[in-house]
């Protein structure tokens, strides 16, 4: 009699197994898998795909289906944990197939301020949507970082301006956690968002903005803690609409 392993603790050991056979990994693998299904004619949410990756839920049939096709692993297995990944060690997934000349960047549900500051409401955030390049045109943008350490973040506010303006697109290098060099930084003081130029003044760091109505301030050794760096600015789009 064959094994069945059905609980959701195992069926998400062997998505993830599968994604990682197939080249699926990295932070924006839930949003790829579920471009992939969708391109595949299955209609799935980023937090339904999310709960299976967490172990909150188990696909139906006809996303297990669909499922194994893009990924590239038997069905029986990935349900039940029946059998190998594949026959014979090969894997065949959609994956390989998808045009790998895309930089795909995510743009989050988070707006940072270019003002007095955002208070922050929630520690968990949410992707939007993705925005797509050329490698090529990425690589000109954005040097040979990966589309992992990339997220576009929405500014609000004129205290930067005329650099950044209110509903500029911000992107940022989320692989820098603390402060570097002087620059532009989207971070988290206290329980509030901004985006400012940081500069390090002898001992004390100032917060900078280009706008000259608004007034430095600075962040010392001793509230250093409440600093949390989300990342520094690599550069920005203006959206402007003008009246007709």
């Amino acid at each position: 009699m064959v094994k069945r392993d059905n609980s959701k603790e195992a069926f998400t050991a062997r998505l993830m197994q599968a994604c990682q056979l197939a080249g699926l990994t990295g932070h924006g693998k839930n949003k790829q898998l579920v471009d992939l299904l969708k391109k595949a004619g299955v209609k799935v949410s980023t937090p339904g795909v999310w709960k299976w990756f967490n172990a909150q839920s188990i696909p139906d049939t006809t996303n297990i289906m669909a499922l194994s096709k893009v990924l590239g692993v038997r069905a029986e297995w990935l349900e039940y944990g029946v059998g190998e990944p594949t026959e014979g060690g090969e894997v065949k997934s959609l994956v390989s197939q998808a045009d790998s000349d895309v930089f795909r960047i995510e743009v989050l549900d988070l707006t940072v301020s270019a003002g007095p500051g955002s208070y922050m409401i929630s520690d968990h955030v949410d992707v939007l949507y993705a925005i797509e390049f050329t490698s090529s045109h990425a690589k000109d943008l954005f040097g040979n970082r990966s589309p992992e350490d990339v997220k576009v973040m929405t500014v609000s506010g004129d205290s930067m301006a005329p650099a950044l303006t209110s509903g500029d697109r911000l992107f940022v290098d989320i692989s820098v956690r603390h402060f570097t060099t002087d620059g532009v930084y989207s971070f988290v003081f206290g329980k509030t968002f901004y985006v400012k130029r940081l500069q390090m003044q002898g001992m004390r760091l100032a917060v900078l903005s280009d706008n000259p109505a608004y007034e430095t301030w600075y962040i010392e050794e001793k509230n250093q803690d409440q600093l949390y760096v989300m990342g520094k600015a690599l550069i920005h789009e203006s959206i402007k609409y003008n009246k007709l």
